[in-house]
């Protein structure tokens, strides 16, 4: 199955609301509405909620250039919060970028944004793995 063409079907793109909405060999851009369900205690929008979104946009670059029979697993990610997220202050947009793909793993990196205000940036790793291992 194409990943693409699969992208509103997986649950968790479904739950929160993720829309692919730019996929090229070089980026990926994956969008939401900051809605009332994705904040945590002081109404900004959760930490974990921003790091699915960003993931999402780095995996969802990778996936097309997998091998048949392959897959791809994250094995470490880091994100810095740079402003807070907030419902009615517009859509958040992450874009992913590869920064390098080997043979075994990659490195993406990804900008979050909200109404074009910077809100997180990371660099995603991921390993490369037979599927079913």
């Amino acid at each position: 199955m194409d990943p693409i063409a699969g992208f509103p079907d997986v649950p968790v793109n479904r739950e929160l609301g993720l829309r692919l909405v730019e996929h090229t060999p070089s980026t990926c851009r994956v969008a939401m509405a900051a809605q009332e369900r994705h904040v945590q205690g002081e109404g900004l929008i959760q930490g974990g909620v921003l790091s699915a979104l960003a993931d999402t946009a780095a995996v969802y670059l990778l996936l097309p250039t997998l091998a048949e029979g392959e897959t791809c697993t994250s094995i470490e990610f880091k994100l810095n919060f740079l402003a807070p997220a907030r419902v009615g202050a517009g859509e958040l947009v992450a874009a992913g970028r590869l920064v390098k793909r080997g043979r075994r793993l990659a490195v993406c990196a990804v900008d979050v944004e909200q109404a074009g205000r910077p809100v997180a940036t990371g660099l995603f790793t991921y390993l490369f793995l037979k599927r079913g291992s």
